[in-house]
């Protein structure tokens, strides 16, 4: 074969890979990766497109696949897969991870009885096969869902985050093992799996502290410029290294390629951001797409329109898929709600990546006929297309997404409460009120405030981003701040009233109040500052004090004298790592600082595009617009 003819089959998929999302762009519920797949399908059916005949094709389709598992590994939050957890009474209870754990296990036997089910109505599959499509989840759909909501950080944001973790790991273990199985049976082989998670954990032990010495850090940033972008070699250099480790010792390269994706994801630091944004941009601008258009091309549609009781089983196949996935995402609702776990049901019923290449090394492997490798590639399309879809239906906008500063107080028996109450919602934040008894209700309802339960807490996370605990009570105002902390509330102000129970509420990491420590301060500030006291203190003038998150990529590394800021913004003081730096023009930004911005209310919402960049809105308008997440109004 001439290279001429490999580059031009080549070149097909690339012109496909850059036409496609510009023809797709108006359908916006529409992944790009379906666009590819069906492409390929299409430009296969007209001829255009052979990938057999170009072994350049299925070299860039493998490394596609290989990048493809390598940026989900990259998703994993390993910290996050052993985060403990106590219930709002503050008694130890199921910890977030082991109860998604408990989901999935449930998930695949409710997956295999619908196997079962299937295959003694005929369609031939694997049942085996078929169980881990029904407990898998496209992570890769997922978290862009997530993230365009900005609710990734939610209760219920990382409750789905983490279920599609666990689903996507143990799927690619489990998967690895059973071809193992299959291939070579119960013999010395199989330790090759073993082996591979071996290296895995001491690669990630030493690496873990490598990689945070301070002369490999300093190094490793002086070599991070544009034309050397060592951490980029770096992390492609491990991809590597675990795909041909496992092809090596038999094992599908799949999991090798997850495993380094999650060794990238442990040794970044915070600020490693860009390195994420890169190797995306590196995977999706050129590998990934060709695998799906080449996936596409090989869709056997012939043996599918041959085979048509696969046609019919795919209703079936994706009520089952719902039922396997909703029941089990039931127990999440004692920690976000019936609604949010019902939307979490059908979210985690999104199947793509791992489920397309479980279809192509089934029909590769001689379990899956080709017909219903096909018919499971259609199944995921239909999923990645209409579960976002109904769980943003489903799942309602939060206060935070609706641009509410939600605030609520405790301790309204007292004035203090009433004062600080009426001048929040003089700022135009929305305050609720939890009674510290029945009796209270009334009165709060009368001076047109909402009544919050207090037994709402322990999913308020979601809805709430401050609160105010202000009872004349030190037991009763650190027992409700326990509770807030369980409910992963943003903002935890108390007051306290003796200076001996202070180190109590700060060890919960609780902000506090006491008016014995700050009366002093309180005055000095008015005498030796009265105009910062008034922009403080005032609910009638049109300036802010607004603190913000860096999110924005774009602004990292950035001087500050060359951030155009709108209107006349002032940057007065940025947090970094718990230190206060105090801005001048040369100080450069960097993400995930916290930045206290005096500004006019009129450019607040274009703030918030600037500094925080990934947030959607509905409205540009300012008279519509209502600040949104991650951002605290000081005033």
């Amino acid at each position: 074969m001439s290279h001429s003819n490999e580059f031009s089959s080549l070149l097909v998929v690339l012109a496909l890979a850059f036409f496609v999302p510009l023809l797709i762009n108006r359908f916006k519920a529409l992944p790009v990766v379906v666009g590819e797949i069906i492409a390929g399908l299409i430009f296969a059916q007209l001829g255009l497109l052979d990938p057999a005949e170009s072994n350049t094709l299925i070299l860039f389709s493998n490394i596609g696949l290989a990048f493809l598992m390598f940026l989900a590994g990259l998703e994993i939050n390993i910290p996050a897969l052993f985060k403990n957890g106590t219930d709002i009474n503050h008694e130890q209870k199921l910890s977030l991870p082991a109860l998604i754990l408990i989901i999935y296990v449930i998930t695949l036997l409710l997956g295999a009885g619908g196997s079962y089910l299937l295959t003694q109505s005929g369609m031939p599959a694997n049942i085996f096969l078929l169980t881990l499509i029904f407990g898998a989840t496209s992570l890769g759909v997922v978290l862009p869902v997530l993230k365009n909501r900005g609710i990734l950080h939610t209760n219920s944001g990382q409750a789905i985050f983490l279920g599609s973790t666990v689903d996507d790991l143990f799927t690619v273990i489990l998967l690895t093992v059973y071809i193992l199985f299959t291939q070579h049976g119960l013999n010395i082989q199989i330790l090759s799996f073993l082996l591979i998670l071996i290296l895995f954990l001491v690669i990630a032990r030493i690496g873990l502290q490598f990689f945070q010495l301070p002369k490999v850090v300093k190094l490793f940033d002086e070599l991070s410029q544009a034309t050397v972008q060592i951490k980029v070699r770096g992390a492609i250099v491990i991809l590597l290294i675990f795909v041909v480790l496992a092809e090596s010792l038999g094992v599908e390269l799949i999991l090798g390629a997850f495993l380094a994706g999650m060794l990238v994801s442990l040794f970044k630091s915070p600020q490693d951001d860009s390195l994420v944004h890169k190797l995306e941009a590196f995977g999706f601008g050129l590998f990934v797409p060709i695998f799906f258009i080449v996936t596409g091309a090989n869709l056997n549609i012939d043996a599918l329109i041959a085979n048509p009781q696969n046609l019919i089983f795919l209703p079936a196949i994706l009520l089952i898929s719902i039922l396997v996935k909703l029941l089990p995402a039931l127990l999440l609702k004692s920690r976000i709600g019936w609604r949010s776990s019902i939307a979490a049901g059908f979210l985690l019923n999104t199947h793509l990546s791992i489920e397309v290449a479980i279809a192509v090394i089934g029909e590769q492997i001689g379990l899956l006929s080709p017909a219903t490798s096909a018919a499971i590639i259609v199944f995921a399309i239909i999923t990645v297309i209409l579960m976002p879809l109904v769980y943003n239906l489903i799942q309602p906008k939060t206060a935070k997404e609706a641009g509410y500063l939600t605030r609520l107080i405790y301790g309204w028996e007292n004035n203090l409460t009433r004062n600080v109450a009426q001048q929040l919602k003089a700022h135009g934040d929305m305050v609720k009120i939890i009674p510290t008894n029945p009796e209270e209700e009334k009165s709060i309802t009368d001076e047109s405030f909402e009544v919050f339960p207090i037994e709402n807490l322990r999913s308020a996370g979601d809805e709430v981003n401050t609160i105010l605990i202000l009872s004349g009570d030190d037991s009763d105002n650190l027992n409700v701040g326990r509770k807030a902390q369980n409910a992963e509330i943003q903002h935890v102000i108390a007051l306290v009233n003796e200076l001996g129970n202070l180190e109590e509420f700060k060890s919960l990491g609780i902000q506090v109040f006491s008016p014995a420590l700050y009366r002093s301060t309180l005055i000095t500030l008015m005498a030796r500052n009265p105009s910062m006291f008034s922009l403080l203190s005032s609910t009638s003038d049109a300036r802010d004090l607004l603190e913000l998150t860096v999110r924005n990529v774009a602004l990292a590394g950035q001087k500050i004298r060359d951030v155009i800021l709108p209107g006349d913004s002032l940057i007065l003081s940025i947090k970094r790592d718990n230190e206060i730096l105090i801005p001048h023009g040369s100080t450069r930004l960097e993400l995930d600082d916290q930045v206290s911005i005096l500004v006019n209310n009129t450019f607040s919402y274009k703030l918030m595009d600037l500094f925080q960049h990934h947030i959607e809105r509905q409205s540009k308008s300012t008279e519509e617009y209502q600040p949104q997440t991650e951002f605290q109004n000081l005033n």
